[in-house]
């Protein structure tokens, strides 16, 4: 399920918004003020801010300064009826997706909302697959997590026999701690041991 976040101070606005996208199939949760959406935000899945800029309170920049605080990533669209090229270029430059003037297209709205939601759900899918990763390496011991780093650094140049050699034990002791690792860390091959070290902050020569 995609959540869209409205934030409008203007109720009218805001509720004929979330009429439409809930029309078009959204989890829509409406909020008045920057305030009310920051003390409620909880990001459990994809989802999206379209932000008013001109808000009594907080203004929409101001918003996405105290997500971007708190490492709070979600793509934000804003919305405003008193644009002006300098706060469009802040709002860019912050990391916003899109800078729309009212009255707008609501067909430009859902276009950008589906490129927001499937950045994010992108965002959402690497973050999960780190944490994962993270916590699969934290089952190895110290001796297997050594192997793991000989094994990446010398995918391409050092064999078993060589690793061995260098942590000062057998051939066949490396080839069952290469087993241990491979399988603790879910690899399918040593391409993706690879890979999965990049995240461990393990990298190859």
């Amino acid at each position: 399920m995609h959540t869209v976040y409205v934030v409008d101070d203007d109720s009218a606005v805001r509720k004929s918004l979330a009429r439409s996208l809930t029309h078009h199939g959204y989890l829509v949760e409406e909020y008045e003020s920057g305030n009310d959406f920051l003390d409620n935000f909880s990001q459990v899945h994809p989802s999206c801010l379209v932000l008013d800029i001109a808000m009594p309170g907080m203004s929409g920049l101001e918003v996405q300064a105290a997500l971007g605080e708190r490492n709070q990533e979600i793509p934000i669209i804003f919305v405003t009826g008193h644009g002006d090229i300098p706060t469009s270029v802040h709002a860019i430059k912050s990391g916003a997706i899109e800078f729309l003037e009212k009255p707008y297209a609501t067909d430009t709205l859902l276009d950008r909302l589906k490129e927001a939601l499937a950045k994010d759900e992108a965002t959402q899918h690497q973050v999960k697959l780190k944490q994962h990763t993270l916590q699969l390496f934290e089952t190895l011991t110290q001796r297997e997590r050594q192997v793991m780093a000989e094994l990446v650094a010398g995918v391409a140049t050092q064999s078993n026999k060589e690793i061995a050699r260098k942590l000062k034990i057998s051939h066949r002791t490396v080839d069952e701690y290469r087993a241990r690792v491979m399988s603790k860390m879910d690899a399918a091959s040593i391409t993706h041991l690879v890979e999965l070290a990049k995240i461990c902050n393990i990298h190859s020569a």
